[in-house]
Formats: structure tokens, C-alpha cells, sequence
């Protein structure tokens, strides 16, 4: 995956208010963390970074933040925010990297090919879409295509089948399912005249008896 240079400065207000203001400027709020030091509040082009996820098929980037007075430093996008009606961003958590330490990361997981099962009329159940992996900076992609090719109805394909290889370790459970190839769904038709005349209750008759006067 390949860095991506941002330019940003700090930011001396904090807090929801100055967020929204800055936010109104085309701005957008950030916070640097890592190695065991202090947060660094910082702020970055909104228009900038919507084009950096524009061209990712993932959140998860690498990032060269060239932040004003500090130089240059390498970083992981770990979280962004957007407005849950607007989408629009509100607010990026980057983690600072050190070339040659270990991350923890999301990997997206792409299911490619047709499955054998789907071809017979099976259902094709996409589980897992991400994986949590330990890897290099240098070895960060954003997806593992997955073939599911060779599925047949009734295949379950879980974490311990996926050929990772060597650059990454895998943190998932071995034993979670990736994905599954299930038997076609039937429609049970219910047939609503049959089952109204099995289900009416019989109707009672009840003879009146006249009464014969004296």
C-alpha cells in the first residue's frame, strides 16, 4: 500500500463547538497517537482527505502527515467519523508508525470466483468481511481476495483455511467462518383453502324442541 502525504497543523481549540467552526472553514479535526506519548490534536483539508478515501477501497491508509512546524511523520488511518445521516466526516483518529514496528489492522476479505454450490442453486453466506491481522507497515494492503471457487453446497470456509501467507499473522479465531455455501431456500406455499377448512371448527346445531302446551 502506498503512503499518501497530507498537510496539517495543530490545533489549539478543542472541544465540539471550535470542532463544528472548524469544520465550517473546510477543515477537518484530528487526533495523532502513538508511542506512548502525549495526543496530538491537529487539523486536515476535509476536501484532502475525502479524495485520500476516494481512491481506497478501505479506510485503513497509510499517510504521510506533513504537520507544520513538527516535519513529516508516517501514520495509519485506525478510525473515521461521519455524521450518521450526512455521511459527511467528522472527526480522524490516526496512529503514528515507526518503519520496521508491528501493527494491528482490519483487512478487508473479498470473496472472488463463483462457488460451485451457487451454481447448483446454493446460497453463497459472505460471514467475515474483515480479518484482524498483525503485519509491517510495508506489507498493509487493503483486501485478501478469497476464492470461493471450489465451494459446494454445504461447504463452511473458516479463518484456518485462508492461505494468509507469510507477512501477516492472523489475531482472528482459527475456528470463525469466512463463508458458507447453504442449501437453496424453498418456498412452502400454504395452501389457504386447504388450511381454512382443516382448520374451521365444525358448527354446532342445536335442534329446538317444541314444547307442546298442556
Amino acid at each position: 500500500m502506498e503512503d499518501t502525504k497530507l498537510s496539517a497543523k495543530k490545533r489549539d481549540l478543542q472541544g465540539s463547538s471550535n470542532s463544528r467552526r472548524l469544520r465550517k472553514t473546510g477543515n477537518l479535526p484530528a487526533v495523532v497517537y502513538g508511542e506512548g506519548k502525549e495526543a496530538i490534536s491537529i487539523e486536515l483539508n476535509t476536501h484532502a482527505f475525502e479524495q485520500l478515501l476516494h481512491h481506497h477501497a478501505s479506510e485503513t491508509v497509510l499517510v504521510e502527515i506533513d504537520l507544520e512546524g513538527e516535519g513529516v511523520l508516517s501514520a495509519l488511518v485506525k478510525d473515521v467519523q461521519h455524521h450518521p445521516v450526512s455521511n459527511d466526516l467528522l472527526h480522524v483518529d490516526l496512529q503514528k508508525i515507526i518503519t520496521g514496528q508491528l501493527i494491528q489492522v482490519e483487512i478487508a476479505l473479498e470473496l472472488v470466483g463463483e462457488a460451485l454450490g451457487v451454481k447448483e442453486g446454493g446460497v453463497l453466506d459472505h460471514t467475515m468481511h474483515s480479518i484482524s491481522v498483525e503485519c509491517l507497515p510495508k506489507n498493509l494492503i487493503e483486501a485478501i481476495e478469497v476464492d470461493v471457487s471450489d465451494m459446494e453446497i454445504g461447504a463452511v470456509l473458516h479463518v484456518s483455511d485462508l492461505d494468509m501467507g507469510a507477512n501477516f499473522k492472523v489475531l482472528a479465531d482459527a475456528k470463525a467462518i469466512v463463508a458458507s455455501v447453504a442449501e437453496p431456500r424453498v418456498e412452502v406455499e400454504e395452501d389457504e383453502a386447504s388450511d381454512a377448512t382443516v382448520n374451521a371448527e365444525p358448527e354446532v346445531i342445536t335442534e329446538k324442541k317444541a314444547v307442546d302446551s298442556e
